[in-house]
């Protein structure tokens, strides 16, 4: 009557349930601010992270200037809330659209490139955009960026403390998750993958290519946006050093950890590596050596990533069967 498959995902879904409680009660064992301060990190992170595995894992487009997205949506935030007296909400959603645009305005020319064209084109917008930032002091305070971003306020709701600032970056993950999970099951979801496993293939079947290649990107850019806006107002401080080529190599680490094309690997990535750097940091200046390490480390077991890994068992359990 139930195929095991039924089993298997109620199975799923009870962890995830279960895990998502542990989530919520976390703020009322743990009161220790460092440990509540790294966990609102690792959501900040979740997001950038999630944005990102949506365009390498599922359109198949690997891009090495997301940090600048990232610095697009914190830029935004910040500008808009210290100038021009925005409220955060506002704010918020205008960094998602703006990124969201600027995603669209790359992936135009990087319609026409493929392959180390492709990941050379994003390299230079995020370079470009950090040098920008550190040029313009009139529009972005230069080198040292954006100081006093006010406290948010959300729907009456002053966020300043870290409890409150973890259930809004939990809310935000959640929200990410839940979207982008949406999106991987639906039609537009379907036509990406179909792309990165063989875009010949794909476009012969009638999907435009063009078109979903360039959506997909600039799906993945709006979480990077947003994911800047809520970290602006959590620092209350920003600078182009938050942006720059070694944050865009962190979270693809990130991504390939958790596990390319797995959208709850990128929460998992995430957490390992700021868990790792954090734990680490009394040996701050051999962090790269570090993370390098355990990405060595992960892809000996499997190329896949963690929850590469996972899926790797389970399929060999049902060929068993």
């Amino acid at each position: 009557m139930f195929s095991p498959r039924f089993f298997r995902l109620n199975r799923n879904m009870s962890a995830y349930m279960m895990f998502l409680i542990a989530l919520l009660l976390i703020p009322l064992f743990v009161k220790n601010e460092y440990f509540l301060r790294i966990l609102v990190m690792i959501f900040i992170y979740s997001t950038l992270a999630l944005g990102l595995n949506f365009i390498a894992g599922y359109v198949g487009l690997l891009s090495f200037g997301h940090a600048a997205f990232y610095g697009i949506g914190a830029y935004t935030t910040a500008i808009l809330m210290t100038r021009y007296g925005f409220g955060f909400v506002p704010a918020f959603a205008a960094s998602g659209i703006i990124t969201f645009m600027s995603g669209v305005f790359l992936g135009l020319p990087l319609l026409r490139v493929r392959g180390d064209y492709l990941v050379l084109v994003t390299l230079a917008f995020g370079e470009i955009f950090r040098v920008l930032m550190q040029g313009l002091h009139n529009f972005s305070g230069g080198q040292m960026g954006i100081v006093g971003i006010p406290v948010p306020t959300i729907f009456g709701f002053r966020i300043f403390t870290n409890v409150q600032f973890y259930y809004v970056a939990f809310a935000l993950v959640a929200f990410s998750l839940a979207t982008l999970a949406y999106i991987e099951s639906s039609k537009i979801g379907r036509a990406m993958m179909a792309i990165r496993e063989d875009e010949l293939a794909a476009n012969t079947l009638g999907i435009n290519t063009a078109f979903y290649k360039l959506l997909g990107f600039a799906i993945g850019t709006f979480f990077a946006g947003i994911a800047g806006s809520l970290l602006s107002v959590y620092l209350t401080a920003i600078a182009p050093s938050n942006f720059t080529l070694g944050e865009s190599v962190l979270v693809i680490i990130m991504v390939i950890v958790g596990g390319l094309g797995s959208l709850p690997g990128s929460i998992i990535g995430a957490g390992v590596i700021i868990s790792a750097t954090e734990l680490f940091r009394p040996v701050y200046q051999y962090r790269l050596l570090i993370i390098g390490s355990i990405l060595v480390i992960v892809l000996s077991f499997h190329p896949q990533g963690i929850m590469g890994i996972k899926a790797w068992k389970r399929s060999n359990k049902d060929e068993g069967a």
